[in-house]
């Protein structure tokens, strides 16, 4: 199975891995990378492939990157070329769930990448509330009262 490896700025990844954890009721065999105030690039790169090592399989690997271009993605583009890995950027909760609750033992490594391109997985929609708009929300609760 292809494995997933979430990277991030501070702890955005392991809080994301939380709520993951919170939404789904497991974390699927996700790691987390973060990259702390003041530590190097240098150091972070041997985290990150002391990582990858640990999950490394036929299938590959699947990098999630909080933003594009940020030292958690470059360390990633740096080092993917060692191991069978996709790096794809702007991670979120619908992504996440998304890539942990979909794959399988037949997912490919590309098929995860370009499913995790697809912007219906993006999640992200407007609505605008005007003042003394009339309600038209769902309740919140099963609860009949």
């Amino acid at each position: 199975m292809v494995n997933i490896v979430l990277i991030s700025h501070g702890e955005f990844c392991e809080g994301l891995l939380k709520s993951l954890k919170m939404v789904t009721g497991d974390d699927f065999g996700i790691k987390t990378v973060p990259l702390f105030p003041g530590e190097t690039v240098e150091t972070y790169r041997r985290k990150l492939e002391e990582t990858l090592e640990e999950v490394k399989s036929e299938q590959g690997t699947l990098i999630l990157a909080d933003i594009m271009f940020g030292t958690p993605f470059q360390s990633a583009a740096y080092v993917a070329p060692k191991y069978k890995a996709g790096v794809v950027t702007g991670m979120n909760m619908p992504l996440l769930v998304a890539m942990a609750t979909e794959r399988t033992e037949a997912t490919t490594l590309e098929e995860l990448v370009e499913k995790a391109a697809d912007p219906k997985l993006h999640g992200i929609s407007g609505t605008t509330f005007k003042e003394g708009a009339k309600k038209r929300r769902g309740k919140l609760s099963i609860n009949k009262d």
